[in-house]
């Protein structure tokens, strides 16, 4: 397995949605639109006018007896075309709050583009040092961004495409 780069994200993933880009660009401009659905609780959320500097809090309850929380910021939003957001995760023992050990930093690339008559969302992931960790879980990372994806589709009504 190779490591991520500039050129090569690590995840890469899109899906149709049957709805015009600027719903489907303000809808995912809140992180509790993002993460419904997920094995998630957005515990916080403060939203900016322009999306820049939004934050959240996620806790996922990660298998016993781990537990993960998730710091969210919008660092880029380009209105109906790009949103992304770096999410910087922490793990630890349940029922301790050290030592903990911090994940790599990923970051989340959200495109909107028109296609047909709605709009073709892309999300690609960068991780700025891929541990053998996340490697490990790479596949399962894959498949709940795969999931997020058809969730918004199914939002807007449309059956998932990606």
């Amino acid at each position: 397995m190779s490591m991520m780069s500039a050129s090569r994200p690590w995840v890469d993933l899109d899906v149709h949605v049957d709805a015009p880009v600027h719903a489907v660009f303000e809808y995912c401009r809140d992180p509790r639109n993002i993460h419904d659905g997920d094995p998630v609780e957005v515990v916080d959320v403060e939203l900016t006018d322009d999306g820049v500097g939004t934050t959240a809090h996620l806790d996922y309850p990660a298998p016993f007896p781990l537990e993960e929380d998730v710091d969210y910021t919008v660092t880029e939003s380009l209105a109906d075309q790009r949103l992304v957001y770096e999410a910087r995760s922490s793990i630890w023992l349940r029922g301790h709050h050290r030592p903990h050990h911090d994940l790599p930093l990923d970051v989340f690339v959200w495109t909107f583009a028109p296609e047909d008559d709605g709009t073709r969302l892309r999300v690609e992931v960068h991780v700025e040092d891929p541990t053998l960790g996340s490697r490990l879980a790479h596949a399962s990372f894959r498949d709940v961004v795969a999931a997020r994806l058809d969730r918004i589709a199914e939002h807007f009504g449309g059956a998932a495409s990606s």
